[in-house]
């Protein structure tokens, strides 16, 4: 009968594996403390705060009785997945639109002004809104209390805050038919210290969709600011009207917007200084809103035509 003879099939000793299990922890304990030293400055995600923003601005909001409320704090991607909805959604929104006007709002100045539609003379033209201060001048004659919610403004808004009026074609000659007036609100807060943002959509006076977000009080010293910028088209240069408008006339043709939402996924919403451009620079009217946010539009201001 053949003798075997047995292979080499030794397995570790009890001092092999004490030897390589203490090494193994020794990996796994530097690799978390390198984790820890990298993210021990930043806020732990998925917190939220109560805010107190006051009654009549959550009721003008979101329709509650109510004069705080809890929301994320920033960075948080799950209010970012939810921007990205709206977005979308404004995106489908613009698709169908004959018009889109950009109006600017000061701080703290709510907008009330959600019509389903706005009355104008039979014999009006839509081509003589070509700006949106004509539009602004339009509405205020149609619902004279939004006189007083919005600013004028030629190429920049300086305003704060911004609502944006969706226009759809309509069946009537004597009115406009208001699509969705999207509201984009910035509101400093004490209770505790920092930043409420809140972009909100509506149809008439329903809240259709929205996101928001906190941001606290941080190291950014430049307000996020403009939130809007419209230019004009590039015929009008035949009137020199200064650098800050004229390096706004840009447009062959259509009028369109530059337009930016607070951004979720981003720890602060003010920013640092980014510089300066020359004063015949398009982006010397926004110079500090580059990386600010991903939630950044180009609007035409008539899709349609």
């Amino acid at each position: 009968m053949e003798r075997r003879i047995p292979g080499n099939r030794r397995g570790f000793s009890l001092v092999e594996l004490l030897a390589a299990l203490a090494i193994g922890a020794g990996v796994i304990t530097v690799g978390v403390l390198i984790f820890q030293n990298l993210t021990g400055g930043s806020k732990p995600q998925g917190s939220f705060e109560r805010v107190t923003l006051g009654a009549s601005v959550v009721e003008n909001f979101y329709g509650l009785n109510q004069a705080a409320i809890d929301v994320w704090v920033a960075p948080n991607f799950g209010r970012r997945a939810q921007a990205e909805l709206l977005r979308d959604q404004f995106w489908t929104d613009v698709a169908s639109a004959n018009a889109v006007f950009c109006l600017g709002r000061a701080e703290g100045v709510l907008n009330e002004t959600h019509p389903t539609a706005i009355a104008v003379d039979a014999g009006f033209l839509g081509q003589s809104l070509e700006l949106p201060d004509d539009f602004r001048t339009l509405l205020a004659a149609s619902v004279p209390s939004s006189a007083a919610t919005f600013s004028a403004y030629r190429g920049v808004s300086s305003a704060e805050n911004a609502s944006i009026f969706i226009l759809q074609p309509s069946d009537g000659v004597t009115e406009l038919s208001v699509l969705a007036v999207y509201d984009i609100d910035m509101i400093a807060t004490t209770t505790p210290p920092g930043i409420y943002a809140s972009v909100r959509r509506y149809e008439g006076d329903v809240l259709t969709d929205f996101y928001d977000v906190f941001y606290p009080s941080g190291i950014g010293t430049v307000a996020f600011n403009p939130v809007v910028v419209a230019f004009e088209r590039m015929a009008r240069l035949s009137v020199d009207e200064g650098s800050d408008v004229d390096r706004l006339k840009v447009a062959e043709k259509r009028p369109f917007y530059f337009i930016w939402w607070p951004d979720p996924a981003m720890p602060e919403l003010k920013g640092l200084d980014s510089g300066s451009f020359s004063s015949g620079d398009p982006r010397a009217s926004y110079p500090n809103m580059g990386s600010r946010t991903a939630l950044f539009f180009a609007v035409p201001m008539f899709p349609a035509l």
